[in-house]
């Protein structure tokens, strides 16, 4: 398993289930995949043990966990077969 790649921090807002994060562009510019004509970025967001220094609550990373089919990792470019119109993930 290799490290995460993390590309930003959020904070919760209020006492509601919401998370505000931001990230930069430059961190998830080789991110990016494509699947039936759209471009798309997985992304985890996982709640920190404790706040940082800045208040924040949570981390962001991208998602890199790859599907095994039939003993084979399928590649994030994969396209779907025809007839099949879930995504990849």
């Amino acid at each position: 398993m290799s490290d995460k790649k993390y590309v930003g921090r959020g904070k919760q807002v209020g006492n509601y289930d919401l998370v505000n994060f931001s990230i930069a562009e430059s961190k998830v510019a080789d991110s990016w995949y494509e699947y039936n004509g759209e471009r798309y970025l997985k992304m985890t967001i996982g709640k920190l043990k404790q706040a940082d220094n800045y208040g924040k609550t949570h981390s962001v990373w991208i998602d890199e966990y790859k599907p095994q089919e039939n003993g084979k990792a399928v590649p994030k470019t994969a396209v779907a077969t025809e007839g099949n119109s879930d995504l990849p993930f």
